[in-house]
């Protein structure tokens, strides 16, 4: 069974070791944009950040199993910053899809202001098993539903010490962008493992992006226990979630079903 043991960058206990889409860039969006995007405590230049969306597609938007291992950027052109990250995650809405959850957002944030700092070296010469090694940001694509409604989809790739335990993987997200500004933000996505052997886990979730339906599946395999033949045993569910934008630009995510595996 998983058990996890999982530590995050500021030295909080976290884990235990061991879409498909057509795409097509375009830079010619023509949605107006002030230089300058003003919420809450947060200030950035959002023409900036949203050049980097350089990738930008209507829906219907299908996540495959390849998308966040093979089919996304990382690269100092689609990295984001900690201004940005703040301001992509502005309103988070938790959910129930990842144990990650905002976790992985703050892992970024944290280790983004050590290296602006100067401060990563010294922090890796004194981490330890379990503890977090380095998480970052970078965006995906643009998803239009709408003439005022898009989804910001962007991701935190993560990894801790390598030793056991271990957890590793890549967690996605969407940002309600409407009328101009971000509305909130939730985890619509997952690639990842973990493990302290011989018990491993691994967790994928895959989302599915139309204008009248958005759903995402979950999928979670452990092993590490074996019958009186020495046979692995390995354990799966999985769960079928619906996502819908209310009239205010806010997530709402509610589990459907437990699915047949």
């Amino acid at each position: 069974m998983k058990q996890f043991i999982y530590l995050f960058g500021l030295g909080l206990l976290l884990t235990a070791c061991s879409g498909e889409s057509t795409t097509t860039t375009s830079n010619s969006d023509t949605t107006k944009t002030d230089t300058l995007a003003m919420l809450p405590n947060i200030a950035i230049d959002l023409n900036a950040l949203l050049s980097k969306f350089s990738v930008s597609t209507s829906e219907p938007f299908v996540q495959d199993t390849l998308y966040l291992a093979e089919n996304v950027s990382m690269s100092d052109t689609t990295a984001l910053t900690t201004d940005e990250i703040k301001y992509l995650s502005y309103n988070y809405i938790e959910n129930e899809m990842s144990f990650s959850g905002k976790s992985s957002i703050d892992d970024a944030m944290f280790f983004d202001s050590l290296k602006a700092n100067n401060e990563y070296e010294g922090y890796i010469e004194v981490i330890d098993i379990g503890m977090m090694k380095d998480a970052k940001a970078y965006v995906t694509q643009k998803v239009v539903l709408d003439e005022t409604t898009s989804l910001l989809l962007w991701f935190v790739d993560y990894g801790t010490y390598e030793a056991c335990p271990f957890a590793s993987g890549k967690v996605l997200y969407a940002s309600v962008f409407q009328n101009n500004e971000v509305k909130s933000c939730t985890l619509i996505g997952e690639d990842s493992s973990s493990g302290d052997a011989p018990y491993w886990s691994s967790d994928m979730t895959l989302i599915s992006i139309t204008k009248n339906k958005i759903t995402a599946v979950k999928t979670d395999r452990n092993g590490g226990d074996t019958d009186e033949e020495g046979n692995e045993i390995t354990f799966e569910t999985s769960s079928e979630y619906t996502l819908t934008i209310d009239a205010n630009g806010m997530w709402v995510v509610t589990a459907v079903e437990a699915l047949a595996v």
